[in-house]
């Protein structure tokens, strides 16, 4: 039901086009280099505090890679549909693997991870309701040749436009950024995935991620990050997680 309404098609390869941020996503932030992050004093203190060269000997690198800031880090993403009602994203930048629920269940969270639990649900424009289309395409209620609601407007069969919103839960603790910025296990990500096209045909798609951490925002960190279509998965090229 979700893959066959999804109002726009986000599936295929997108590479990272960094326009903000540059000196760090591109680099390895400074230790103490807190650049645009609305951060509680003892966040700043828990950074400051961390040995990151450490943390990377134990084998927790991937910490930097969990779903808050996961779109962030520069590089590719590949998405493509693992069925009907979940929509996966693998990216080459520390070989994660993203699975957004269409048909959420509590039942289904299972332990912490750094990926979480990630709840997504198609927003429409126009009026679109899937609920008010049958498994053939017609709108419910409606008799042969006839129309759904006259008098009240008819109900449109198929989606015209609308956008995808993912909110992530279930989240282990990790690091905003590589110079040991935290985040902690009562993090929520909310995120906003747009597709644009220019008019020469280009595809982009924007998502605008809102973190929300009790514990170590002052408020909300919203970013907005910017991916254009691949013509193929030739360059997409899975690197393991790195702190440098």
């Amino acid at each position: 039901m979700h893959q066959r309404y999804a109002p726009i098609d986000l599936t295929r390869t997108w590479v990272t086009i960094v326009t903000e941020d540059w000196d760090v996503r591109m680099l390895t932030p400074k230790k103490g280099d807190f650049h645009s992050l609305p951060l509680t004093r003892a966040a700043q203190d828990a950074a400051n505090r961390i040995d990151m060269a450490q943390v990377d000997a134990s084998g927790r690198a991937c910490e930097a890679y969990g779903a808050p800031v996961v779109m962030r880090h520069p590089g590719r993403v590949r998405i493509a549909w693992q069925d009907g009602e979940t929509l996966r994203i693998e990216t080459d930048a520390g070989r994660q693997m993203r699975r957004l629920h269409f048909n959420a269940r509590a039942a289904d969270r299972g332990e912490p991870t750094l990926q979480g639990f990630s709840a997504a649900e198609w927003q429409y424009a126009n009026g679109f309701d899937p609920l008010h289309v049958d498994d053939t395409g017609r709108a419910r209620g409606a008799a042969r040749g006839g129309r759904v609601g006259a008098g009240r407007g008819v109900a449109s069969t198929q989606p015209t436009g609308g956008r995808l919103k993912v909110v992530t839960t279930n989240l282990a603790a990790g690091f905003l950024r590589k110079n040991g910025v935290p985040y902690s296990a009562d993090t929520t990500v909310t995120e906003y995935y747009n597709l644009l096209a220019e008019p020469a045909g280009t595809e982009w798609f924007v998502v605008t991620t809102v973190v929300h951490d009790p514990v170590n925002l002052a408020v909300d960190y919203i970013t907005s990050t910017n991916f254009r279509k691949e013509p193929d998965d030739s360059k997409f090229t899975p690197e393991p997680c790195t702190l440098r």
